[in-house]
């Protein structure tokens, strides 16, 4: 049983992971927020500022305001609120640089909207903050031959071996403490409180 519900469970992730899941790549643009643009000029209360101004910025990249014209421009048949969706905005702690990544099913679609994103921010923030220290750092660029980032085959098909594993060994568990029946002697003498006076074999042909 434990056999079995392994390799079950193993073959059902399998299943899933090659026949119902959609490939996912991603697409990575990098944004740099720097309060002025003379580098000789830059002192800590200028970066604090920039620092301070992050999750505005992020807030800024996934509003509609940014989104309505990535949409228009690449004339994508999803709307804003979708796209946001495939958007996620990072940055390391203390650090200045925005990390734009764009999950779609297409790899090219995923570099085009990281890459038009970043553009549309970039031109947008003057109008709406009234400040120019927004510029591109690295453009996404998916390669050649991108590999998806999901699903990851090895890792679904463990996880379905394990939890096949877990459940079989409760079953047989759950199994052995449900079985009442009698079988050795010590379950004669265990449960009937009778004493064995002899046992008859089993002989094979």
């Amino acid at each position: 049983m434990i056999a079995i519900m392994t390799l079950w469970f193993g073959c059902i992730a399998a299943y899933a992971t090659f026949s119902l899941m959609t490939p996912q790549y991603e697409a990575k643009t990098q944004i740099l927020v720097s309060q002025t643009q003379n580098a000789e000029a830059i002192n800590n209360q200028d970066i604090q500022a920039s620092l301070q101004l992050i999750n505005t910025y992020r807030d800024i990249i996934k509003s509609p305001t940014v989104l309505d014209e990535v949409v228009s421009n690449l004339e994508l048949q999803e709307s804003s609120s979708a796209i946001s969706n495939k958007i996620e905005v990072t940055n390391q702690n203390q650090s200045q640089v925005l990390t734009v990544t764009v999950t779609d099913e297409s790899a090219q679609r995923a570099e085009y909207i990281a890459n038009e994103v970043a553009a549309v921010f970039q031109n947008t923030v003057p109008e709406v903050m009234n400040v120019d220290n927004v510029s591109v750092l690295a453009a996404a660029d998916v390669g050649e031959n991108p590999s998806p980032v999901s699903p990851q085959p090895m890792i679904n098909i463990a996880i379905g071996l394990i939890l096949g594993l877990l459940t079989g060994l409760g079953f047989a568990f759950l199994r052995a403490f449900m079985d009442k029946r009698i079988q050795t002697e010590e379950d004669v003498e265990k449960h009937l409180d009778l004493p064995v006076l002899g046992t008859v074999p089993t002989f094979k042909k």
